[in-house]
């Protein structure tokens, strides 16, 4: 039976999507899609590695920036840091002391007298300004009494064009001159009673100077006599008890003469053992040679010895005959 489902060129329903031709078209979209990918692969696992450390980074920092946030804010941490800053500049504070605890008494005198020097200037400064002021109260009376008298002297003449306006000017200034006067009073006064309260403290300042003065040369003079009564104490009681270092190398060197004693003392003994021996079997040689030498006198003397003759092939010595003699030679 033959197939017309393909008469008219229309498609076969059954074909699959990649066998019709939209198919094709998506088989090169793709592959241009997977080709690009791998063009810009390198671009985009960098893009991708770049992204995820920075990540990384920020998250770091923050974790950071919490723990300082936390720290900051929380008593208990402020708290401890504190005690821990503060005992460690009184630690400080202690090493420096302890350094010239007399020292440091003297620079504080030394800085009093600087502050009592600035004050004393301050003092002379703030008398010189009360002059000032007094001198230019008194030469604001001496103004007013000249102008109430240009003013006496104007009314005097007040027929005359002009001299009542004198007048009038004249004890305008005045006024303004006693207004003056009147206002710089109080400031005076103040400064009177300024001045004489800082002559007050720089009295005060005085004393409590030479008085600091005198217990630092007091504890001086007593810090000494203790340190060299302590210095003392301490060389009595080391002749008893010894320096820890200088008696660890006494007791060293005892030590070592000690041992070195004992192993000299070994070694001679050793030395006399492995001697005796030889100087045994010495003994024994030296008394057979003196038996020999007692035997070959006797011989000599009873005419038996005879001597190393070259052209006698006979031995030397005792003659054979003695047999008593020959047995001790041999």
């Amino acid at each position: 039976m033959s197939d017309f489902s393909t008469l008219g060129g229309k498609d076969n329903p059954n074909k699959s999507f990649w066998s019709k031709p939209e198919g094709f078209t998506s088989m090169l979209f793709l592959g241009a899609l997977a080709a690009t990918g791998l063009y810009y692969f390198n671009k985009i696992v960098t893009f991708l590695i770049e992204v995820t450390a920075n990540t990384l980074y920020l998250a770091a920092l923050l974790g950071i920036l919490g723990l300082v946030i936390f720290l900051v804010t929380s008593p208990d941490v402020r708290t401890a840091v504190f005690f821990l800053f503060k005992t460690f500049m009184r630690k400080i504070t202690g090493i420096v002391i302890q350094l010239d605890p007399i020292a440091i008494m003297k620079i504080y005198i030394q800085d009093l007298k600087d502050k009592r020097e600035k004050m004393s200037a301050q003092i002379d400064l703030l008398a010189g300004q009360l002059v000032k002021l007094n001198k230019k109260i008194m030469d604001n009376n001496v103004l007013i009494k000249a102008k109430f008298a240009e003013a006496n002297k104007a009314n005097s003449m007040s027929d005359k064009p002009g001299m009542r306006e004198a007048a009038s000017l004249a004890t305008i200034e005045a006024a303004g001159l006693q207004e003056m006067n009147e206002k710089l009073l109080p400031l005076q006064r103040n400064m009177k009673t300024v001045l004489e309260f800082m002559e007050k403290v720089q009295s005060s300042a005085d004393y409590i100077i030479k008085e600091t003065e005198i217990k630092v040369k007091l504890k001086e003079t007593e810090y000494q006599i203790v340190k060299s009564s302590s210095n003392a104490l301490k060389t009595a009681i080391s002749i008893f008890k010894g320096d820890p270092d200088k008696k660890f190398y006494f007791d060293e060197s005892m030590e070592y003469i000690q041992d070195d004693m004992s192993k000299k003392l070994g070694e001679m003994k050793r030395a006399m053992d492995l001697s005796m021996d030889f100087i045994n079997g010495v003994d024994i040689q030296n008394g057979i040679l003196t038996d020999k030498g007692k035997a070959l006198l006797d011989a000599y003397n009873q005419g038996d010895f005879r001597l190393i003759n070259i052209e006698n092939p006979t031995p030397s010595g005792i003659k054979p005959k003695d047999s008593s003699y020959k047995n001790l030679l041999e």
